[in-house]
């Protein structure tokens, strides 16, 4: 079992739920979800698990060689202290790479796409930007020289992370005797909300102990309903942009001002900082990278036919099936089935989203793609099956 990424088998459960959040709301007359902005956020958060399982194998590395060789303290993975203990420090670390993510422009990009979407609900849950992990684990490697076990900080670091699904929903509402202190739906709506009031609020991952501690808890309030997105809105369905989007911008300001000392400085600076050469372009970013802007605005919803969203929806599913597939056996492929894999999935997912902007072009692109995905999809079944009946079992 230790040859396979099981987080695969994660994904089926999770469309389970949120089509559960779905026919829930549509029976209480609530409608909180459109598709474009669906497909956007899933394919969001196949194209970060598609990046985790290709990194991970190399960042876990370093915890490891940090815990074998420079821990300073011995903690027994049997002992219930080490687990009570490493809860709280793994949720500590998540709160201050959170925090981060959201003071430094650098790391807002890769932070960014979680908060892109204009809806809240179970998908936002998966819109995760697909390089957030490449600057995350750096937090976590404290807990190695603590002497936190491998095996207990990934445990308590899934949990964190499943724990988080059930936060995006408007379903719930407060929660009695626990508001304050533990994450809860009503004050991860407050985090995700663009109201100048709820910005930079509620960064805790499992608690939010430490928002009450070191000051950025603010209770989600009856008279300022929650607005999502961000203050500069995204305007598009491509995942690959959105995932650059904030960068992007970064990469223009540092072109265009024509202090050298900002073109560096740009980069560490909080979130919303600009050169002062660079406020007032309208040939650069017309309107501040964050922090400001309006709460309540139009939404980006370009529409399409009902026969395209029918293709995208069959699409998503069989892109679904070979995510799953790659995530699963990404340890046990061969290096040229990860390329082709990972060129299929990023190709599929632009191309759903492209087609439900009306780029019909696209469907030349499908043409070429679909009959080499069904092929390649086939030729995973046998080892999915295999790895499946191996894993089920542990369960």
């Amino acid at each position: 079992m230790q040859d396979y990424n099981i987080n695969g088998l994660a994904i089926p459960l999770f469309l389970m739920f949120m089509l559960l959040e779905y026919v829930l709301l549509r029976l209480k007359g609530q409608k909180l979800h459109r598709f474009n902005d669906s497909v956007a956020s899933l394919s969001m958060g196949m194209l970060l698990l598609i990046s985790d399982a290709l990194l991970k194998a190399y960042t876990f590395a370093v915890y490891i060689y940090l815990f074998d060789q420079h821990r300073l303290f011995e903690f027994s993975p049997a002992g219930a202290a080490t687990w009570l203990i490493f809860f709280f420090a793994v949720d500590f670390c998540y709160y201050w790479f959170h925090r981060c993510a959201h003071q430094f422009n650098f790391l807002w990009g890769a932070h960014v796409g979680h908060h892109q979407s204009e809806e809240y609900n179970l998908t936002t849950a998966l819109r995760q930007s697909a390089f957030q992990y490449a600057f995350s684990w750096v937090f976590y490697l404290p807990l190695a020289l603590l002497g936190c076990p491998p095996q207990v900080f990934l445990v308590l670091f899934i949990l964190l992370k499943l724990y988080q699904f059930w936060l995006h929903n408007q379903l719930i509402n407060k929660i009695p005797y626990i508001e304050g202190i533990l994450s809860t739906p009503s004050s991860h709506r407050v985090h995700h909300a663009k109201n100048p009031l709820y910005i930079d609020k509620n960064y805790g991952g499992t608690l939010v102990i430490w928002d009450r501690m070191f000051g950025s808890w603010q209770a989600e309030l009856t008279s300022e309903p929650c607005h999502y997105g961000t203050s500069h809105p995204l305007k598009t369905l491509n995942p690959i942009k959105a995932n650059l989007q904030h960068w992007w911008m970064l990469a223009k300001d540092t072109a265009t001002t024509q202090s050298w000392r900002d073109k560096l400085r740009l980069w560490f600076k909080p979130t919303g900082w600009r050169p002062k050469d660079c406020r007032n372009k309208e040939t650069t970013n017309p309107v501040p990278l964050q922090k400001t802007g309006c709460a309540r605005r139009e939404k980006y919803d370009p529409q399409t036919s009902l026969p395209i969203k029918c293709y995208v929806a069959l699409s998503m599913l069989m892109i679904f099936y070979l995510s799953c597939s790659f995530i699963l056996l990404s340890p046990t492929l061969p290096a040229l089935s990860i390329l082709l894999a990972t060129v299929l999935i990023v190709t599929g997912l632009v191309s759903a989203n492209a087609l439900l902007e009306n780029k019909l072009g696209y469907l030349a692109v499908e043409t070429l793609r679909l009959p080499v995905m069904l092929y390649f999809g086939t030729t995973l079944s046998t080892p999915m099956a295999l790895a499946i009946a191996d894993i089920l079992p542990v369960f």
